[in-house]
């Protein structure tokens, strides 16, 4: 027996890819105590298999086979001396001519066999480790190992299995009367029991690695690779993914098997045997501390210890009445695949047993169908199986981690973070371990799924794509609002606001991440035409799990797309009161499509800016309680005005000055038709559980009629003519200790009506200053005697941009 003495490393091909690489896996290397299998150099096995292929199906092989050895050859003359190369630039130019030869047969007849295949694929390891054996041999005692020589597989129902008793009998012999400090061996090759050279199958050098690891009795084994370790989930796809520092054998075992790329899972076997610590370290950064795996891991502080998933799956339906109850259906099915050579990598069977569905590769799908349909033609054609059908368009997510056994709640996690993310499960499976909680989801969802379950499990910043349409006066305020908390909100509540894209009525601007910094002037140097089909696509990035529009307009066009919007999944926020208080029938439909496909609609701007009118509402609606009356003064430019006329001011002056103020809309007449405060009791009566229209209520139009139609200048400059008659009803109100106010009430009946009321100075309404809104509510616990009053600012961009952004957090809220 080998005592243990060796550290195992293995390289894998971009470790190796060409000669600056080969340098750098030299430095790592200590030069003593060491076994080192490498891969081929990075593409080489890709590219035999392709050229082989090109020459059965007879196109050109010749031109790049011969640029393949070139690429040896420039790699053996970089790194040794013109004395050291000639032997090996020998041998493997009798490889290439071998392989041309090959190649040619293989074009003649058309065809070649699984043996020919594993012969050809097989040179690419030997080249890379002859080649490393004669660069690190320049300054160690180094010797080259064809595994071939020592290393014994076979296959039993498809699986590679090793001949351990043999391989370790022969590996001692071999090294009998041998001695080295760096010993080099190829990765993915053994023999067959008869002794032909055979593969472990692609990316088999893992395996390599492990195998020797265990034959030796290393201390370690550590895979060098292209990345840092193994992480929480591919980085390409989660960009705030990070190196895991410890993982459990299982739980490697788990996140290989699921597509963690970095590791072949069967190498986590031979190493968990002989209890040999794995370690995945990146050549390219070998400072950095990799993952660590052996047979304990640190608890994960998340619940679990990284997220995978397996794409291009076929979801294979068997269901019919007659399998209930009835015993051995599963193992039948099992035993159908089985005898296809097609592997189940999950299954998923109600309690009923009326339906099984497992989880196959997509390449299989079509094998599987034929097969399990005439297998079971007799159930089908008597009706105990309706239909056995696929579906190829899924994806698997697995969630993995130790931390996930006996704690509850992992798996509610799990799938409720899905569920906000709008992701529809197809199966689940979690084994009896409680170590993995898989999902079969559609595949075109898989990046976001995993987006949105790491931003939930590991706490990172959870990020949410935001589109502001309409950066005018609330818009700008918001804008300059979640700019300036940004940061605050990220490092209090892990939420990043990710602002992807600006746009107004002529032109937008779109940003891959979010923008940063100056808004405005990015806006106004970079901005494209506008485009909402391109702006919601956009929004929709893969990137990020959830996106939300943010209407700042006051416009009824656009307020007509919300049903778009929910369709896909986008959550709305607005000030906006058009869909709210416009068309019933359309309020309807938003409101249940908002429901049914899982979006959130806020919009407690609606109605008196910032102030907290419509949470309150629906609180007091969601608790029972029954609303009787709502009156009160909802409009900060027509408070504004009749808190002057209080004064003794003149109305045409007063409304001149709102107007310079930004009180009012750019045409004043907008605020003094009354149809804004008509639209906000509209509103609210809806949220009472009033169905009640625009045109049911009663409205006090201020403008009179002869400027109704007139310029805005000409507005302006004759609205002195007719500040009589609301002088005259000021005056009248302070001469009987009252004051006048623009106020709208919706009564018990669920009347609703908007006019001027003098009410006397001790009432609620009289009681305010400058361009405070209130709200008095009359309900079953509320009454007349002690009703609930809300108050305060109801006009600027400031407070109103105050309360979107309050919807907005609470949003994250919802979402995370």
């Amino acid at each position: 027996m080998i005592k243990r003495y060796y550290t195992v490393h293995k390289f894998g091909g971009s470790s190796v890819a060409n000669a600056e690489r080969f340098v750098e896996v030299k430095k790592i290397l200590t030069g003593t105590k060491e076994v080192i299998v490498v891969s081929a150099t990075k593409g080489t096995t890709s590219k035999l298999q392709l050229l082989m292929d090109n020459a059965r199906d007879g196109l050109a092989w010749q031109e790049e086979l011969a640029a393949l050895e070139k690429s040896h050859q420039i790699i053996i003359e970089s790194l040794l001396p013109d004395n050291k190369r000639g032997d090996l630039l020998q041998v493997i130019g009798h490889d290439f001519a071998t392989i041309a030869n090959v190649f040619n047969t293989v074009s003649q007849i058309g065809n070649y066999s699984t043996d020919i295949q594993d012969f050809i694929l097989g040179y690419g390891e030997q080249w890379s480790a002859q080649i490393l054996t004669a660069y690190l041999a320049l300054s160690t005692n180094t010797l080259y190992l064809d595994a071939t020589k020592v290393l014994y597989s076979y296959k039993k129902d498809g699986v590679v299995c090793i001949d351990w008793e043999r391989s370790e009998a022969a590996l001692i012999n071999y090294f009998q009367d041998k001695k080295f400090d760096q010993l080099v061996v190829t990765g993915f090759i053994a023999s067959t029991p008869e002794g032909k050279r055979t593969t472990l199958g692609r990316n088999g050098s893992d395996f390599s690695g492990a195998i020797f690891a265990k034959l030796f009795h290393a201390i370690e084994l550590i895979i060098w690779t292209d990345v840092d370790g193994i992480y929480t989930a591919h980085p390409a796809k989660v960009k705030n993914a990070f190196c895991i520092d410890t993982l459990s054998y299982k739980e490697a075992l788990e996140l290989a098997y699921f597509g963690a790329s970095v590791l072949h899972p069967m190498t986590i076997a031979p190493a968990q045997d002989d209890n040999i610590p794995i370690y995945i370290k990146d050549s390219y950064n070998p400072a950095a501390p990799g993952t660590y795996i052996s047979h304990t891991s640190t608890k994960s502080e998340h619940g679990i210890k990284g997220l995978t998933y397996v794409d291009d799956i076929a979801l294979i339906n068997i269901e019919g009445a007659g399998m209930a109850g009835v015993s051995g259906s599963a193992a039948r099915i099992f035993q159908i695949m089985q005898q296809c050579n097609i592997s189940v990598i999950l299954i998923s069977q109600a309690s009923s047993e009326h339906s099984l569905c497992i989880a196959i590769a997509n390449k299989f799908a079509a094998k599987a169908i034929e097969a399990l349909n005439t297998n079971l033609q007799f159930e089908i054609e008597t009706g105990q199986i309706n239909k056995v059908t696929a579906d190829t368009t899924c994806a698997i997510l697995a969630a993995v981690g130790d931390g996930m056994i006996g704690s509850p709640g992992v798996a509610g996690k799990f799938f409720d973070t899905l569920a906000k993310a709008n992701i529809n499960i197809r199966a689940i499976a979690q084994g009896s371990s409680e170590r993995n909680i898989s999902a079969v989801i559609d595949s075109k969802d898989i990046n976001k799924a995993l987006q949105a379950a790491h931003a939930s499990f590991y706490l990172a910043d959870q990020p949410i794509a935001i589109g502001l349409i309409g950066p005018g006066g609330i818009g700008a305020a918001l804008l300059n609002q979640i700019a300036a908390a940004r940061d605050s909100v990220k490092a209090k509540n892990k939420v990043d606001l990710c602002l992807r894209g600006i746009m107004s009525s002529k032109k937008m601007i779109l940003a891959e991440n979010a923008l940063d910094g100056d808004w405005k002037t990015n806006f106004e140097e970079n901005a494209t035409e506008a485009d909402l089909d391109k702006f919601i696509e956009h929004l929709l990035s893969d990137d990020i799990p959830h996106a939300v529009i943010i209407d700042c307009t006051a416009s009824n066009e656009l307020s007509k797309q919300y049903l778009s919007f929910f369709n896909k999944g986008i959550n709305i926020i607005t000030p906006n009161k058009h869909a709210n208080a416009g068309d019933l029938d359309y309020y309807r439909q938003i409101m249940a499509a908002s429901h049914k496909k899982g979006c959130h609609y806020l919009y407690e701007a609606t109605v008196c800016a910032g102030l907290p009118v419509i949470s309150t509402l629906q609180d007091l609606v969601k608790t029972g309680d029954e609303v009787v009356t709502i009156e009160g003064v909802v409009s900060g430019t027509l408070s504004f005005i009749f808190n002057e006329l209080g004064k003794g001011r003149i109305f045409s002056d007063v409304v001149r000055e709102a107007r310079e103020l930004g009180y009012t809309e750019p045409d004043p007449r907008e605020d003094l038709s009354g149809q804004d405060v008509a639209r906000k009791l509209v509103c609210l009566a809806r949220e009472s559980g009033y169905s009640v229209s625009l045109s049911d209520i009663q409205v006090t139009n201020l403008v009179p009629e002869a400027l109704r139609s007139c310029s805005i200048d000409e507005f302006l400059t004759r609205l002195p003519e007719f500040d009589g008659t609301i002088m005259e009803m000021a005056a009248k109100a302070k001469a009987n200790n009252e004051k006048v106010c623009y106020a709208g009430k919706i009564h018990e009946d669920g009347k609703i009506t908007v006019a001027i009321q003098s009410v006397a100075e001790s009432h609620p309404l009289a009681r305010l200053n400058g361009t405070d809104n209130i709200l008095i509510f009359q309900t079953s616990r509320y009454n007349s005697s002690r009703p609930m009053v809300i108050q305060g600012p109801g006009a600027g961009a400031e407070v109103t941009a105050a309360g979107v952004f309050a919807d907005l957090l609470r949003l994250t809220s919802y979402l995370y």
